[in-house]
């Protein structure tokens, strides 16, 4: 794996030079590790990819593609995300990737949450977080290279709706 983020005329969204929790499997370059879930789906707005996330509570792992700006071929099938975001200003929203986790099932989300003392998340499917992005930034999506901090336009009525949620699990 080369310790670059560029693929092709891309920049890669949350790109790690050491292998992660998070693995993305990209067309003519292979495995490429991000920093958290979101970062998957963010380059999922970018490209056609492969996935793999492993659960940072029972370490299975999820398998899935991003095509067309769509998940697609969730294994297993309801795997469920925390995302914490952060108000970066009109217009934009940062995605802490320390508090961002994918999770194959629910009771492993639930068993992280009850020690989790960081700031309060959004709860969401792949699928549903995937829409929302698709909702709020354009097609002709365009990203600045970060470490730990995407930033992202905001906006989602999705995603007010899960942070009224959070709290049920």
């Amino acid at each position: 794996m080369k310790a670059v983020s560029q693929y092709g005329p891309i920049t890669l969204v949350g790109f790690s030079d050491k292998p992660t929790l998070y693995r993305m499997i990209l067309p003519q370059r292979g495995d490429v590790y991000v920093k958290c879930g979101a970062d998957i789906l963010l380059n999922g707005l970018k490209t056609d990819l492969g996935a793999e996330a492993r659960c940072p509570v029972c370490r299975y792992v999820t398998r899935f593609h991003i095509v067309k700006r769509r998940v697609e071929d969730l294994a297993p099938k309801n795997p469920m995300l925390h995302v914490v975001e952060l108000g970066m200003g009109a217009g934009h929203v940062g995605v802490e990737c320390e508090s961002t986790h994918i999770f194959d099932k629910k009771d492993c989300l639930t068993k992280w949450l009850s020690t989790y003392t960081g700031k309060q998340g959004l709860v969401l499917s792949l699928p549903e977080y995937m829409g929302s992005l698709n909702q709020r930034l354009p097609t002709k999506y365009h990203e600045q290279e970060h470490h730990s901090i995407t930033t992202t336009q905001s906006g989602s009525r999705v995603l007010e709706d899960r942070k009224a949620n959070h709290d049920q699990l």
